[in-house]
Parts: C-alpha cells; structure tokens; sequence
C-alpha cells in the first residue's frame, strides 16, 4: 500500500472583502481552499464590474 500526500493549497483572503458591498462563501473551511466559492454581490447604489463569483483553484488562485 503506497499513499502519496499533497499539500493543501489555498487562496488569498485579500478577494473576500467588499468596501462597498459583500461576499457570500460556499463550502469554506478555515481558510479558503480548492472548491470554496465566493459571490460578490453590491450595496444599493453601486454596481459590480467583472465576474459575481470566484472560484479557490487548485492551483491556490481564484478564478
């Protein structure tokens, strides 16, 4: 029997966080690791520019 372990990678918190608006995370551990989904939503009066979800990859990037 051979087991070989990978590292756990995970992304930076720095896209979790909204000055004018929120994000909502999806299958978030501690840290955010490969599968967690982040969706930005805005405050009344703002709109978003780009993408309304991210995803942590495996490679420790968000989408």
């Amino acid at each position: 029997l051979s087991l070989s372990l990978s590292p756990v990678r995970t992304c930076p918190r720095m896209h979790l966080s909204l000055e004018n608006g929120r994000v909502t995370l999806v299958a978030m551990e501690r840290v955010p690791v490969e599968g967690t989904v982040a969706e930005y939503a805005c405050d009344p009066g703002f709109r978003l520019l780009g993408s309304a979800r991210s995803n942590c990859t495996k490679l420790g990037r968000w989408s």
